[in-house]
């Protein structure tokens, strides 16, 4: 039987935060490297690729099923904060995110950024902390979303972390605790996750492997009977 690996925590790397170093080379198919920053974002012929202390990594081609998974919850998300008045911005890949402390651009599947969020929107990349970052498992992506990705993220304070696996119909979410580190939450008796950062956003986790995933219209009642549901319905265990 296959096993999904589970992600290193920094709480369990005999590194601590001030000594966070990434994982080089990272994992994937080096493109080049000794490549600044600059550089990096002013070569034109690069696709799919992230930035990794120098090192350009070309990403694995995007399957239907994982596009599928990413248009539904990017119009989950984005009605939630339209229709809850709370707003927002969301970007997917191969929009990059610079972390401030972390020599990394990464594209993650999804990244969420609420209004109060003080990043910086640049031309052709954003410099900040998202609110939210989801992931979505590719083949043989694993030890990149769940351990390189993982502590980059973790060390860089991103509040809210998911990466979803529809290999294994797996969905794991991560929120950080007061020591900076991510602890995994797990969904209520009903299947329901309530998000840490978006207030009223529930996902029922089944919704993900649906075949065919929810249309745009079923989407948008979703998000009303999410908003019009009690608080307490959200109740999880760690």
């Amino acid at each position: 039987m296959q096993t999904v690996p589970e992600p290193v925590s920094m709480a369990e790397a005999p590194t601590t935060p001030e000594a966070f170093e990434l994982i080089i080379p990272p994992s994937g198919e080096i493109v080049a490297r000794d490549v600044s920053w600059e550089d990096f974002l002013a070569n034109k012929n690069w696709e799919h690729v992230e930035w990794v202390d120098g090192w350009v990594v070309k990403m694995p081609g995007i399957e239907l099923s994982h596009d599928g998974l990413t248009a539904f919850l990017r119009r989950l998300i984005e009605f939630s904060l339209d229709m809850s008045g709370l707003g927002g911005r969301v970007f997917q890949d191969p929009v990059l995110i610079r972390f401030r402390g972390v020599r990394a651009g990464r594209a993650p599947d999804l990244m969420i950024f609420l209004p109060e969020n003080n990043a910086d929107y640049e031309h052709n990349f954003v410099r900040g902390v998202p609110d939210l970052i989801i992931e979505i498992v590719s083949p043989k992506g694993d030890k990149r979303d769940r351990v390189e990705k993982f502590r980059e993220y973790e060390k860089a304070g991103v509040p809210e972390y998911w990466i979803l696996d529809s290999r294994f119909r797996d969905a794991a979410f991560y929120q950080l605790d007061e020591a900076g580190e991510y602890q995994r939450l797990i969904p209520n008796i009903d299947g329901d996750y309530a998000s840490g950062v978006i207030p009223k956003l529930r996902l029922k986790v089944e919704w993900l492997w649906r075949n065919p995933l929810p249309s745009p219209v079923e989407t948008v009642q979703m998000v009303e009977a999410m908003l019009a549901a009690p608080a307490a319905d959200a109740k999880q265990e760690e």
